[in-house]
């Protein structure tokens, strides 16, 4: 029988950071020599508190199905966890534990979004919103922020955004692709818009344990003027080096996480029943681990910074937080400034290297991967035609050779 995929299948785009990482693997079986700042993913192990508590786990047989919200005792350090660090009083039962922050933040949009309503999302945006949101049925608004207003979404564009239909509003501090961190009167600034309309919030705070130059920023249920309308979702995977376990968060009001609950218990069930143990044992432990990381994060943007300000053809802000470089390449590909909207930037814009035209960021990351042995991110995943986002979490010895070939890369390029 000849196979068609679904509609809704054909609608979704493949994410376009883990079509990198399969490449980046695939050209290293083939010999390559590849530097991969592409991966959102630490470099450091998982603490060791938190690999000993997942053996003892094993040890123990705790390997059985769990309540599909989660263990009682992992939503209990969850709660106990966001009303020391943020004053926000949740119970158990308003948490619910996934196979990762992907996972819980999809599960919310399913919850809360319906065919024909409206998703406000600030650009530049983690790759995986507008897919979700299309495979939930719902529009997604893109409300573009530019580099000038350091990729933030304004109170004024958010206002304007805002119509009769907006179901949603998903907000991402730090930022993934940007590093963008919201200050706590930016936050408020906003939440004086949201709080005189109807619409939900999710607040997408992954990286928020990893921001620098002591920034003044909260999570978003510090705010109780929207607690009956925030879904607060986080995880384990950033901050504790702990990706490959899959273990994430989310919560809010009751009713929102009986209904993720519903969801989850007819895709995934419960989260690993090991990465639990292993969870409470890193949100309930020293923290000490996540400040050296922390630190090490924040002496690597400082010196991709330096580095790239000094390269030509490129331009590139000092993000407050994540661990990524979100560099505007539009003058390295021939434009100095953004297109007329609705136009091709394709038609006005390109350099030819090597017999081929370098036109878009995806072209320009195609060539870096293969002539310089650099693998970066297209823009184009994150909603933008004049970007490309570079991943700083890798060792200073990786990043200083990667520097050496990008610097000499975008010479070439500019002939």
């Amino acid at each position: 029988m000849h196979f068609q995929e679904s509609q809704l299948a054909a609608r979704i785009q493949p994410s376009q950071t883990v079509a990198l990482t399969s490449l980046v693997a695939e050209l290293r079986r083939q010999g390559k020599n590849i530097i991969d700042l592409g991966a959102g993913e630490p470099d450091f192990v998982t603490p060791d508190p938190v690999r000993e508590a997942a053996i003892t786990a094993i040890q123990q047989g705790k390997t059985k199905y769990t309540p599909n919200t989660g263990t009682n005792a992992l939503r209990e350090a969850i709660a106990s966890a966001l009303q020391r660090e943020h004053g926000a009083v949740y119970q158990p039962n308003e948490i619910i534990v996934s196979s990762g922050a992907k996972q819980a933040v999809f599960n919310a949009i399913l919850a809360i979004c319906n065919p024909g309503d409206e998703v406000i999302l600030p650009a530049p945006y983690w790759v995986s919103y507008p897919e979700q949101v299309q495979m939930a049925g719902a529009t997604t608004k893109r409300v573009v922020n530019p580099d000038s207003d350091d990729f933030k979404l304004t109170p004024a564009r958010l206002r304007a955004a805002i119509s009769p239909r907006t179901k949603l509003l998903i907000l991402n501090s730090p930022s993934n692709p940007t590093g963008t961190v919201y200050t706590t009167e930016e936050l408020r600034a906003l939440m004086d818009i949201i709080r005189r309309y109807e619409f939900f919030v999710l607040a997408d705070e992954i990286y928020l344990k990893l921001v620098y130059d002591s920034v003044a920023t909260t999570s978003l249920c510090a705010f109780p003027e929207i607690r009956d309308r925030l879904i607060l979702v986080n995880g384990f995977s950033k901050s504790y080096a702990m990706t490959g376990w899959r273990l994430g968060f989310a919560a809010a009001p009751l009713p929102i996480v009986k209904t993720m609950d519903k969801i989850q218990s007819h895709t995934t069930s419960n989260a690993c029943s090991i990465s639990q143990e292993a969870g409470l044992a890193a949100i309930s432990g020293n923290q000490e681990a996540v400040e050296m990381m922390r630190q090490k994060f924040d002496e690597r943007r400082q010196y991709v910074h330096q580095a790239l300000s000094k390269m030509p053809g490129i331009s590139v802000r000092l993000p407050k937080g994540a661990f990524y470089m979100f560099i505007n390449v539009a003058a390295l590909l021939g434009l100095n400034e953004a297109p007329v909207t609705g136009v091709d930037p394709k038609k006005l814009w390109g350099r030819e290297v090597n017999g081929k035209k370098i036109q878009s960021p995806n072209d320009l990351c195609q060539h870096l991967v293969e002539h310089a042995g650099v693998a970066l991110v297209a823009g184009e995943a994150f909603g933008s035609m004049f970007h490309v986002r570079l991943s700083y979490a890798t060792d200073m010895k990786t990043l200083e050779e990667a520097m050496r070939r990008l610097e000499q890369a975008f010479r070439e390029i500019l002939g």
